[in-house]
């Protein structure tokens, strides 16, 4: 049975930007938390933990490069996720007043949508929201779980033949002596653990702000094209529209232009604050995949399953990118069209006027606006075709 967070019969508002929110909240980076002297400290100490992650992963990949290439990829692969994962730390940390604006604002357009047919996409799209991010903090925390797993593994079957216990860290990392001997050592080992963990978290919620947004948003276009066709529909075509009511029907065509230009701000601004995480995240995620596939090369038994669960948390964290993306792009071809099919034709010239300048600003697809490209399924199509490359040449290599 699935938890009731995750069904349809959950509470509406409780889905809005639910996993993001308890992700961030974990580490005391959520924009909304009250900023008390604790929680930053609390924040601060997570943060060092994961800038150091980064360094002794990074220093012990390299180190290792020209000593056992097997090793060194085997530090180097996770590094380039928990430096992407610091990136997405501070973003949200610098855009933390710029985030929390925009949260309560589609909070409150959203709640403003009540109708039938607007309570439907709302289920619909939040709830969408909340299982897929989900997924991705299942597949993060069975990653990060999965090499403290493997590292476990490997020590018992050693003492099994007999063998000394290797007192290495479940990512390979760098450390002073003292820090890898007893009585330190489960010290050290517990805050590695944790450093996976605050990288995850930190994936699923910047990973959740750029789906949700995208869904909440897709809901503001849908809610808007449904009032559209509502305002300009006609039950008698052959009639002459009366002047009273076309005045009305402009007034509110007046306030519905508002709301599309205001959903068309939010998501510039939502493209503003996602841009440096969105460009680092689609930059790495080919090389960080066709890594893990060439590990699944080099390592067997427990060591495939662990980069395989890799491969498919990040195959996971794309998808996720380029759904809300093609999501938000075909809400608004869909106004545009939808638009264009209504009874505009039956009204007085100012009214398709109107009509027809909101179906040339809606051809205009709204887009999550990244350096050199837009998320979407056709990139998705592309990162695995480069990815795809990426991994023969490797193995070419290897052979």
């Amino acid at each position: 049975m699935l938890p009731r967070f995750l069904t349809s019969s959950y509470a509406m508002e409780g889905h809005y930007f639910l996993l993001p929110k308890f992700a961030l909240s974990l580490i005391g980076f959520y924009p909304e938390q009250e900023r008390t002297l604790g929680l930053r400290l609390w924040s601060f100490f997570n943060f060092f933990i994961l800038t150091y992650g980064c360094y002794a992963e990074a220093y012990y990949g390299i180190h290792y490069i020209s000593i056992d290439i097997a090793t060194a990829l085997d530090a180097l692969c996770p590094v380039a996720s928990s430096i992407l994962s610091l990136l997405k730390m501070v973003c949200i940390w610098y855009y933390q007043d710029e985030l929390k604006s925009l949260i309560q604002r589609v909070r409150t357009l959203t709640e403003a949508q009540r109708s039938e047919r607007k309570l439907g996409y709302k289920k619909r799209f939040f709830t969408l929201a909340t299982r897929l991010t989900t997924l991705l903090l299942c597949a993060g925390f069975c990653t990060s779980t999965s090499y403290s797993v493997r590292h476990l593994l490997d020590n018992v079957l050693r003492r099994a033949h007999g063998k000394d216990w290797i007192y290495e860290t479940p990512f390979k990392m760098i450390f002073p002596d003292p820090l890898l001997r007893l009585p330190l050592y489960p010290l050290t080992y517990v805050l590695v653990h944790w450093h996976g963990y605050i990288t995850v978290v930190c994936f699923v919620g910047a990973d959740g702000f750029f789906l949700g947004f995208c869904l909440y948003l897709t809901v503001l276009l849908l809610s808007l094209r449904d009032d559209v066709n509502d305002l300009l529909e006609v039950a008698n075509i052959e009639e002459r529209p009366t002047a009273e009511n076309e005045a009305r029907i402009v007034r509110e065509f007046e306030k519905l232009v508002d709301r599309h230009n205001e959903v068309a701000q939010l998501t510039e601004r939502v493209s503003g604050v996602m841009v440096e995480i969105t460009l680092g995240h689609f930059v790495t995620s080919s090389l960080i995949i066709g890594t893990s596939v060439v590990d699944m090369l080099l390592f067997s038994g427990v060591g495939i399953i662990v980069y395989l669960v890799y491969t498919c948390a990040v195959g996971t964290e794309i998808f996720l990118y380029c759904l809300g993306g093609t999501h938000i792009m075909e809400a608004s071809s869909d106004l545009a069209r939808s638009t264009f099919s209504s009874h505009w034709y039956g009204h007085s010239v100012r009214v398709q006027k109107m009509a027809l300048l909101m179906v040339a600003r809606a051809q205009k697809v709204l887009t999550i606006k990244i350096p050199f490209f837009s998320p979407s399924l056709e990139t998705l199509t592309s990162i695995l075709r480069f990815t795809g490359s990426l991994i023969a040449l490797a193995t070419s290599v290897i052979r």
